[in-house]
């Protein structure tokens, strides 16, 4: 999934260190329900769909344009990403200290003079890009979310935005009103040139992992086709007679066999990121910054 505007230093593990215990907002409801379904590895497939959305915001984008080198560090994002989702739907108090220490010291020195990586309404909509993703590619390959279903999912997605400081006042007081703000978010936010460039970073890496490569493609197609149509043509995603077909396949298939896959091998990304976030935590809690110590 996204990093949570996560830029600078932060992003590759080198904080300025976890000097003070951050604020951290009560949510709305407990995970309960995303702890089931983040555990499934399928769900990591609404990442991109989830941060093409949020660049779409304009100081979403500029920020992380302005402070990532977002071309050449795809998996350390992921990790990064990891680790935060981790302890926001997961992590104990002491975890979530650790974790969201180092993201919001980050985060304070992430301004310009059209965006601010603690501006809450980029926080809400990172949270909502998240909820989002998750019904998406729940959809697409297990079949209809109930409303009943999405009302709980909506409720506990909302952890997102207070774990990086949204007050949970401003999450949407129901599914309806949630669905209002997303949608004239699609219909207005700008898709800006710094948008167009990390979207070609993020779909067309420059380092990826030999193992990971070619699975590009087929992730690139899923999320093409998932995104908003008015997203699409502003990100210069063009949809095919052919693509389409393909995606129409690969959906088809996947949502065929994927169940059938055994549950230890279904979980085993979530299993090894718990573990790197647990590392992590004590590293922040031993040194100060969740970076690994430099050899030699």
């Amino acid at each position: 999934m996204a990093c949570p505007m996560g830029h600078g230093d932060a992003a590759r593990g080198q904080s300025p260190g976890l000097k003070e215990k951050p604020h951290i907002f009560e949510t709305i409801a407990e995970p309960i329900e995303l702890r089931k379904m983040t555990t499934d590895a399928i769900f990591l497939l609404g990442g991109q769909f989830a941060i093409l959305c949020q660049f779409a915001h304009p100081g979403l984008a500029e920020g992380s344009y302005k402070h990532s080198n977002f071309a050449y560090r795809i998996m350390n994002r992921l990790q990064t990403t990891a680790r935060f989702l981790n302890a926001a739907v997961f992590g104990t108090e002491e975890e979530k200290q650790a974790i969201f220490g180092i993201i919001h010291a980050a985060h304070s020195e992430v301004k310009g003079e059209n965006y601010y990586a603690d501006d809450p309404e980029l926080h809400k909509w990172t949270a909502a890009t998240l909820f989002v993703s998750l019904i998406v590619v729940h959809e697409a390959f297990f079949g209809k979310v109930s409303t009943e279903r999405q009302e709980i999912l909506f409720k506990e997605s909302a952890v997102y935005g207070t774990s990086l400081r949204m007050p949970p006042e401003m999450w949407p007081a129901t599914l309806e009103d949630f669905w209002k703000y997303w949608n004239h978010n699609i219909e207005t936010l700008e898709v800006t040139d710094w948008a167009r460039s990390l979207c070609r970073d993020l779909l067309w890496p420059k380092k990826m992992p030999l193992l990971l490569k070619p699975q590009m493609p087929i992730a690139r197609l899923l999320t093409m086709h998932w995104l908003p149509e008015r997203f699409q043509r502003e990100y210069g995603l063009k949809i095919t007679p052919l693509n389409s077909a393909m995606f129409h396949f690969i959906v088809g298939y996947v949502a065929l066999v994927y169940p059938y896959l055994p549950k230890r091998l279904r979980t085993y990304p979530s299993r090894w990121y718990m573990k790197d976030m647990k590392k992590a935590v004590k590293r922040v809690q031993e040194t100060g910054t969740w970076s690994k110590p430099k050899k030699g």
